[in-house]
C-alpha cells in the first residue's frame, strides 16, 4: 500500500512546487519595506498588529504588509474627499486632463530663438504635469488601495496529508488528507475594510492638499519672477536716463556750462546704476530658476511672463477664517484620522473575540477497509490575554487625534492672522505708492527737461535726486505689489504652501513670532509633528521656505 501511495504523494508535491514557481514567475519584484524610523508613534505598530491578526492566513508564507515606505504601518481605502477647495486648487482627477494640451504647447518653447510669453495658467499646467510631489502623493493612494485589497482578504485554508502506521500490521494502517480553515468572527474584516477606506480618504485629501501647495507655490514664484522682471525693466530705464545725462554733461562741459565734478558725479551715478541693473538681472535669474525647479522642468528656458493685471485683492477677516476652517483639506484629512482612530478602538475591542479554527480529516484504513472522517473545532481561550493593552493604546490614540484636530484649527487661524496682517500692511503701502508714483514721475520729467534746456536752478544733482526718487518709488511699488500678490495667494489658497516638500510635512505648524511671512515663513520643525506616521528624523532635503513679505 505504501508503494502505491508514494507515487501519488510525489506527484502531488511536484504539482505544488510547480504552482509555487508559477506564482513566483508572475510576481513583480517588490522592494523590502524599510523599517519604521526611530521615534515613530508606537500606536501605529499596535494598529498594524491588530489589523494583521484579523485575517492572517494559516500559512506562514504570507508576505508581511505591515509597513509602508514612509515608515507608517499600513492600512487604507478610498472614499470621496469631504469638503472642497476653491477653483484655484483643482482636484487630482481633473488635473490630468488640463495639463496635456498646455504641455504640448510648451514643447516648442524650449528653443530660446522662439520669442514667446508664458501665462500663469500655462506655468501651473506644467507644474501639475511635472512636479514629483503630486505623483508621489498619488502613489501613496495606490499603496493604500493595495493594502485594502490585501488586508480584507479572507485567510487561506490549509491542506495536507496524514498517515498512521501501527507497530503491528494487523491493527490497521490509514492514509488520508486534511483541510483546515480559520473563521473570522465578530465582523473584524468588515471593520478593517471601513478603516482602510478611511485611510484612503485621508491619502486622497493629502493629494488634494499637495496639488493646492504646488499651485499656490507656482503662483507665488510666478509673481516673484514677474516682480524681478519689472524691476529689471525699471533698472534698465534708469540706466538709459543716467547714460543720457552723462552725454548731456559732456556737451555742457564742451560748452563751458558744466564743471569737471559734474562729469565725475554723472560717471559715478551711471556706474552705480549699472551695478543695480546687474543685481536686478541676477535676481530675475534666481527667481526663474526657483520657478523652473518647482514646475519640475529645471532647464526651462527663461521667457517673458505676462502680467494679468487685476484689481487689488480684498479680504475680510471673518469670511477668510470661516472659509479656511471649513474648506481646508488639512482639517478634512485630520477629521478622517479621527474617524480612523475610532474604528481602531472598535477593532481592538472585537479582537478579544477569538477566531475559530475548523479542521476536517478524511482517512482510509487499507487493512480493515473502512473510511473515517474526523472534525476538530478549536479557538483560543481569552484567559491571560484580553487585548486590554492594545485597547487602551487605541483609546489614547483617539484622544490624541481629536486634540490634533483642535491644534490644527488653532494653527491655521494663527497662520491666517500673520498673513492677514501682512496683507493689510502691503495693501496700505501699495495704495500709498500708487498715489505718489505719478507725481514723482512728473517731477523727474520736468527736472530732466529743465536741466537739458539749461534752465536756471536745474543742476545735475537735482536731476539725479529726482530720477532716483522716481525709480526708488517705482521699485518700492513693484516690491509692495509683489508682496501683496504673494500674501493674497496664501490667504486665498487656504495657507497651503511647500510645493517641493514631502506630503507628510504639509501639516500646519504654528507661525513663528518674528518671522516676516505667513505659512511661507513657518519653520518646518519636524519635532513638532505629532501626527501618526511622522517619523522621528527629518526625511531628505526640505524645500527652503518661500520668501515672504518684507
Amino acid at each position: 500500500m505504501r508503494r502505491r501511495m508514494v507515487p501519488v504523494l510525489l506527484a502531488w508535491l511536484a504539482s505544488l512546487a510547480g504552482a509555487v514557481e508559477i506564482v513566483r514567475a508572475d510576481e513583480a519584484p517588490v522592494a523590502a519595506p524599510s523599517p519604521p524610523p526611530h521615534g515613530r508613534n508606537p500606536v501605529a505598530g499596535v494598529r498594524s498588529v491588530g489589523r494583521a491578526a484579523v485575517s492572517s492566513p494559516a500559512s506562514s508564507s504570507r508576505p508581511p504588509v505591515s509597513t509602508r515606505p514612509d515608515g507608517r504601518y499600513g492600512r487604507g481605502a478610498s472614499a470621496p474627499a469631504r469638503g472642497g477647495l476653491p477653483n484655484a486648487l483643482p482636484l487630482p482627477t481633473s488635473a490630468r486632463g488640463r495639463v496635456e494640451e498646455p504641455t504640448a504647447r510648451m514643447a516648442g518653447r524650449q528653443n530660446p530663438a522662439v520669442p514667446t510669453q508664458l501665462s500663469r495658467a500655462e506655468v501651473e499646467a506644467l507644474a501639475l504635469a511635472n512636479n514629483p510631489t503630486i505623483k508621489a502623493a498619488e502613489a501613496l493612494v495606490l499603496q493604500q488601495e493595495g493594502l485594502l485589497r490585501q488586508l480584507t482578504r479572507y485567510p487561506n485554508p490549509s491542506a495536507g496529508w496524514v498517515q498512521s502506521t501501527p507497530s503491528r500490521m494487523s491493527e490497521g494502517a490509514t492514509q488520508g488528507a486534511f483541510i483546515s480553515q480559520d473563521i473570522v468572527t465578530a465582523g473584524k474584516l468588515r471593520v478593517v475594510g471601513q478603516a482602510e477606506r478611511v485611510e484612503i480618504e485621508w491619502r486622497t485629501l493629502q493629494v488634494k492638499a499637495q496639488i493646492g501647495r504646488v499651485v499656490n507655490d507656482v503662483r507665488i514664484r510666478y509673481y516673484e519672477v514677474l516682480g524681478a522682471q519689472q524691476a529689471m525693466a525699471t533698472a534698465a530705464e534708469l540706466e538709459k536716463l543716467a547714460s543720457d545725462d552723462l552725454k548731456v554733461i559732456n556737451r555742457l562741459l564742451e560748452a563751458k556750462q558744466a564743471s569737471r565734478p559734474d562729469l565725475l558725479q554723472a560717471e559715478i551715478h551711471l556706474s552705480a546704476v549699472r551695478a543695480s541693473l546687474q543685481d536686478a538681472r541676477l535676481r530675475h535669474q534666481a527667481a526663474w530658476r526657483q520657478l523652473a525647479n518647482l514646475v519640475g522642468v529645471p532647464h526651462l528656458t527663461p521667457t517673458l511672463l505676462t502680467d494679468e493685471a487685476t484689481e487689488l485683492p480684498r479680504f475680510e477677516w471673518d469670511e477668510s477664517l470661516h472659509r479656511l476652517l471649513s474648506e481646508s483639506p488639512v482639517l478634512h484629512a485630520q477629521a478622517a484620522q479621527v474617524r480612523e482612530a475610532e474604528l481602531e478602538v472598535k477593532l481592538q475591542k472585537r479582537l478579544v473575540v477569538p477566531n475559530i479554527n475548523v479542521q476536517t480529516v478524511i482517512q482510509r484504513d487499507y487493512v480493515k477497509q473502512y473510511n473515517q472522517v474526523s472534525t476538530l473545532v478549536s479557538a483560543p481561550i481569552p484567559l491571560w490575554n484580553r487585548n486590554r493593552g492594545a485597547i487602551v493604546n487605541a483609546e489614547g490614540m483617539l484622544i490624541q487625534q481629536q486634540q490634533e484636530y483642535k491644534r490644527l484649527q488653532l494653527a491655521l487661524a494663527d497662520q491666517l492672522a500673520t498673513s492677514f496682517q501682512q496683507y493689510q500692511s502691503a495693501r496700505n503701502q501699495v495704495e500709498h505708492l500708487r498715489e505718489i508714483l505719478p507725481r514723482t514721475r512728473e517731477n523727474a520729467d520736468l527736472t530732466t527737461q529743465g536741466f537739458r534746456q539749461g534752465q536756471s536752478g536745474f543742476d545735475f544733482l537735482r536731476v539725479r535726486d529726482a530720477e532716483d526718487l522716481y525709480h526708488h518709488t517705482r521699485s518700492s511699488y513693484i516690491d509692495a505689489m509683489t508682496t501683496l500678490r504673494k500674501v493674497a495667494v496664501e490667504i486665498e489658497g487656504l495657507e497651503l504652501v511647500g510645493g517641493l516638500n514631502p506630503t507628510e510635512i504639509g501639516t500646519a505648524l504654528q507661525a513663528t513670532p518674528g518671522v516676516p511671512s505667513g505659512l511661507g515663513g513657518v519653520l518646518l520643525q519636524f519635532q513638532q509633528q505629532q501626527q501618526t506616521g511622522v517619523g522621528g528624523t527629518l526625511p531628505g532635503a526640505i524645500q527652503s521656505t518661500v520668501t515672504g513679505p518684507q
